[in-house]
């Protein structure tokens, strides 16, 4: 019994740990003709007219508006900006992924079978069904799996993923559009405030980024939380 509680934790350790990824990985896409940064006066705006009031998107603004600052941007003031800097925040409503885990509990199962009613035996299983070696030194026959552990058995596991978006553009006073980006994330929680600085960094990591490519761009958590405590 206390082998099996052992197992138990260790089980539930294991799924823990890979619930806490130690990094952000966001697909980032970008379109522009821009040559380098070039210190241009920047309005950060939401795109949606109806985000311009809310406290969030405020936040969100300053979480460009630093980013740019880092290349070289400079804020409006009072002064007409060069560049409006229009950005848009979404998280969908999530998909279900569906995933074949191992078994963790090793190489044993506890099996009700025809031959060895609630008896452990070792063998393979599969679904619904199981052949394993009974307490007769025969084997035990076939019948339906009841418990934990399987040699070679497998679980369906269901997830849901939220898809997070970050969009920016650069436009100048009369529109002409000079830079088009886009970073996405899939996240375990539907949490934009917490996804919003990871795709921030994702987007403006070595921006404005090759023209027409789209690349996998991977923070580490720690060391992007110990520059942000600075």
């Amino acid at each position: 019994m206390k082998t099996f509680l052992n197992k138990v934790v260790l089980a539930v350790g294991l799924l823990a740990l890979t619930a806490c990824a130690s990094t952000f990985r966001s697909e980032v896409s970008t379109f522009h003709e821009l040559t380098s940064p070039g210190g241009e006066r920047v309005l950060v705006t939401p795109i949606f007219q109806e985000n311009e009031d809310s406290l969030e998107f405020k936040q969100y603004a300053n979480i460009v508006a630093g980013h740019l600052a880092q290349y070289g941007y400079k804020s409006t003031g009072d002064s007409e900006p060069e560049l409006i800097a229009g950005f848009d925040v979404t998280i969908d409503d999530g998909r279900e992924k569906i995933f074949v885990r191992p078994d963790p509990f090793g190489g044993f199962y506890w099996q009700r079978s025809f031959w060895g009613h609630g008896r452990f035996h070792r063998g393979f299983n599969h679904f619904g069904g199981g052949f394993g070696y009974g307490q007769f030194g025969a084997f035990g026959g076939f019948g339906h799996r009841n418990g934990f552990g399987a040699f070679g058995s497998h679980d369906l596991v269901a997830r849901t993923y939220y898809t997070a978006t970050l969009k920016l553009e650069l436009r100048k006073p009369d529109g002409t559009i000079v830079f088009e980006g886009r970073a996405e994330t899939q996240t375990r929680r539907k949490d934009l405030p917490k996804a919003l600085p990871f795709l921030a960094a994702a987007l403006f990591k070595s921006f404005p980024g090759e023209n027409g490519i789209t690349r996998r761009v991977v923070i580490d958590r720690e060391a992007f939380a110990a520059k942000a405590a600075e």
